[in-house]
């Protein structure tokens, strides 16, 4: 007997593969045809499309169930089309988060620069669609309830154009659904249960970014199934087709939200598992065709998402050129590469002796003062020291001017204003030594009541833990002279011989004696303190928000050719320095959105359907948009979930004893195209249980659209017996057959029924078109928890 050797071996299990491959194509129903790990379960890839017949589909089939997967998907596209262009006019006012996201579109189109925590995909895609409508983007979409057409805002143009992506998310789920192997029946009933969810049209028709992303998701999704049932096929025109197309989505998915990750996340695990399969030598794979096949994935699915997010930022900041709402965010560098930021007009060395405004980074308030006193006692009781009032005043006045005047060398500074305000000239070295510089320990001047900021042990009127803010006469005592030396610390300086400079120089006062940082947030005093903002110290010094700039010097202003000197001065930044900047800024400010939000809700609640969120009210009408998932779908699709996880266990529980349940071709496309659509499911959902960030319901909108899917995983599964009677190979074959029984239409039929009752029921709190009666909205509570307005 001959014994093979490892070349022999090789060659033999090399021409074995391609047999294999031969007789799948010719028969339509081999186990390496069948085999799946990307959620595309087919009865033959690359053959004639021949579905081997069963004893009862020898009867020609109709030209009507032939064709019923067109006639479906047009009946899919059709009833999304309904749901989301229905009265999209209406309500003709700025809705829930329109008012970022339209904001931001309108920022696009006025080429000013803002900052948000988002990908700028997405919000550049919302800007298209205005531009092409002649929008010009005067509207800032400042409040919910603003009126569009007051404002002559094409909003419905802008709304429908996002809702296109909206329409076009259930044809991809029944196409996915389709191509991986499910049954016109199971297809057309996963895609319409998804085109009648209460919370994917509310989301759907409105100025919002999730609908754009969730189409880039399902995209990335499908491609990835045209591309998985081409593996026999490998390196053909259509196989990089379609893995190119699979980049491309992700990128696009993840240039819209960072939540794009996730769905990267779904296909790299699939990938993983194919290459895994490939390495395995019984498929005849060389280690010349699995580094081909590695790079094949790595250049398309890992280098072209990456270069494609990098492009969009390319396009982001090419197009937002001028100042704007978002330069506070970033570094002076970066802010001076935007025109006409001030920073490019009016950057000025400060000196001992100016009086100079001083701003808030991220408030914009004025530290500002004046002789009104804090009252003897808050609100809560507290204490207070009675002392002169330090506030942060929302615009520049005359009592909003400070003297920078050195804490020590009181004398030699008296000398030098002496000359100045006489008007001597200064030699440009003495004018040296009086420069404010990094580490400097300065007084602060209130020139209209000439008195010296100060900070002291008394708790601040709004924030008990922090400290008080005060002013002192210039005769004061040696304790409250110490309470009056700040040391100026400016952020990013390289030596203590860095310079403070107007606009360019961000600054942190810190207390000498208490190391205190001078600091204000957003809310306001009472009447007592004119409604400005709180100015207190803060024991965190280090803090971002404790960041002031000086914006102007009193009686300064650049001459032309200083402005020209300036220009040139700009340090150049380029493209990757601002990419570094601006993500590391979102990563920061994402995790920073902890605050409590009242329509806030927990993962776990998500697939409960427990809470929904207020996406806008009309109190004189009696009307709402509350944003609330459809329940007879999501409560079905949590049971489908659950019955999935108990048919597999069982089913493997079986195999284990060598008893088959069912046909090994049923229960290899359960285990493997369910198994992936349950990962896609689990995968969108399950990280947002490790975020600490506020989350809502709308979060959880890519993984309910992965539960409908299970609705059709396990539809098929219990009421679709013949496999290779009912599966479709692709979305546009001809079926051979509808449904195996009577049973499974009326499934089918109570399944749809029952979700176009609710549908319609929930209706008017999904659109806000309807006033509702006391009784119709406690009606529609179904869960008390659900806290609907206009109850009574």
């Amino acid at each position: 007997m001959s014994v093979d050797g490892p070349s022999q071996l090789k060659e033999r299990l090399l021409v074995k593969s391609k047999t294999k491959a031969k007789d799948a194509n010719a028969a339509g129903d081999s186990d390496a045809q069948q085999a799946d790990a990307g959620g595309a379960i087919t009865s033959s890839d690359e053959g004639d499309g021949s579905i081997r017949r069963s004893s009862s589909s020898s009867r020609k089939a109709s030209s009507l169930v032939r064709r019923s997967s067109v006639y479906a998907l047009a009946l899919v596209l059709a009833v999304s089309m309904g749901t989301r262009f229905w009265r999209i006019w209406d309500p003709a006012q700025v809705v829930f988060d329109e008012v970022h996201f339209g904001k931001f579109a309108s920022y696009y189109l006025r080429r000013e620069y803002y900052f948000d925590v988002h990908p700028p995909l997405a919000k550049m895609v919302v800007a298209l669609g205005g531009w092409l409508v002649g929008y010009d983007g005067h509207f800032l979409f400042d409040k919910i309830g603003l009126d569009y057409m007051a404002n002559g805002v094409p909003f419905i143009a802008m709304r429908a154009w996002v809702a296109g992506f909206g329409v076009a998310i259930p044809p991809l789920v029944y196409l996915t659904m389709a191509e991986s192997g499910y049954a016109v029946g199971a297809a057309t009933a996963t895609a319409l249960l998804v085109a009648l969810d209460n919370a994917l049209v509310t989301q759907g028709r409105l100025i919002l970014l999730d609908n754009i992303m969730i189409f880039f998701m399902l995209a990335a999704v499908y491609s990835y199934v045209r591309f998985f049932k081409l593996r026999y096929r490998a390196f053909g025109a259509q196989w990089w087709l379609w893995l190119l197309a699979t980049g491309t989505m992700l990128g696009c998915a993840v240039s819209c939200k960072m939540v794009g990750l996730l769905t990267i996340s779904l296909v790299g695990g699939a990938v993983v598992y194919d290459l895994w399969r490939i390495f395995d030598i019984r498929r005849g794979s060389t280690l010349s065709d699995i580094g081909r096949h590695f790079a094949a994935r790595a250049g398309a699915l890992i280098a072209l998402p990456a270069m494609l997010y990098l492009a969009f930022f390319y396009i982001h900041f090419a197009v937002l050129t001028r100042t704007g709402p978002g330069d506070a965010y970033h570094s002076s560098r970066f802010q001076m590469q935007l025109i006409d930021n001030p920073m490019t007009k009016s950057s000025f060395d400060v000196h001992y002796g100016d009086q100079i405004a001083i701003k808030h980074r991220s408030t914009g308030v004025y530290l500002d003062s004046s002789s009104a006193r804090y009252p003897l006692r808050y609100e809560d009781q507290r204490i207070s020291s009675q002392g002169q009032q330090v506030t942060g005043a929302p615009a520049l006045t005359n009592t909003s001017f400070w003297m920078l005047r050195p804490a020590a060398d009181q004398v030699a500074f008296q000398s030098y204003m002496t000359r100045r305000i006489a008007g001597e000239e200064i030699p440009d070295e003495e004018s040296q030594r009086w420069l404010v510089r990094h580490t400097d320990r300065v007084q602060l001047l209130h020139v209209n009541t000439t008195t010296l900021l100060r900070t002291h042990d008394v708790a601040s009127p709004l924030t008990a833990t922090h400290m008080e803010f005060t002013t002192v006469s210039l005769n004061q005592t040696a304790k409250e002279f110490a309470d009056a030396v700040w040391e100026i610390r400016i952020e990013g300086a390289a030596t203590n011989a860095s310079v403070v400079q107007t606009s360019s120089s961000f600054l942190r006062l810190v207390s000498a004696q208490h190391a205190v940082a001078m600091h204000t947030h957003k809310k306001k005093l009472p009447d007592w303190g004119r409604a400005h903002q709180e100015i207190n110290g803060n024991k965190k010094p280090d803090e971002k928000a404790n960041a002031w700039v000086i914006p102007l010097i009193r009686g300064r202003s650049a001459t032309d050719d200083e402005r020209a000197a300036m220009k040139r001065k700009i340090p150049k930044l380029s493209f990757i320095d601002k990419f570094i900047e601006l993500q590391a800024l979102m990563v920061k400010h994402n995790n920073a959105l902890t605050s409590v939000h009242p329509f806030q809700s927990a993962p776990i609640t998500w697939p409960l359907l427990t809470r929904g969120i207020s996406f806008w009210t009309d109190n004189k009408a009696r009307k709402q948009i509350y944003l609330l998932g459809n329940p007879v779908g999501w409560w079905l699709s949590d049971a489908c979930i659950l019955f999935y996880v108990f048919a597999v266990v069982v089913l493997e529980l079986c195999r284990r004893r060598n008893f088959a349940v069912v046909d090994s071709v049923r229960h290899r496309h359960l285990l493997r195209s369910g198994g992936f659509i349950a990962s896609a499911w689990l995968a969108h959902y399950f990280p947002f249980f490790m975020m600490g960030r506020s989350l809502f319901l709308h979060h959880y909108l890519p993984a309910a659209i992965f539960a409908y899917m299970m609705v059709g995983v396990a539809f098929q599964f219990l009421l679709f017996p013949e496999y290779q009677r009912y599966s479709l190979r692709r979305w546009n074959a001809s079926a051979r057959a509808l449904v195996p029984s009577p049973v499974a239409l009326l499934a089918f039929v109570l399944i749809v029924a029952l979700q176009a009752v609710s549908f319609v029921y929930f209706a008017p709190i999904s659109y806000g078109s309807t006033s509702l009666t006391p009784e119709q909205v406690r009606a529609r509570m179904v869960l008390a928890s659900y806290d609907l307005h206009f109850q009574k």
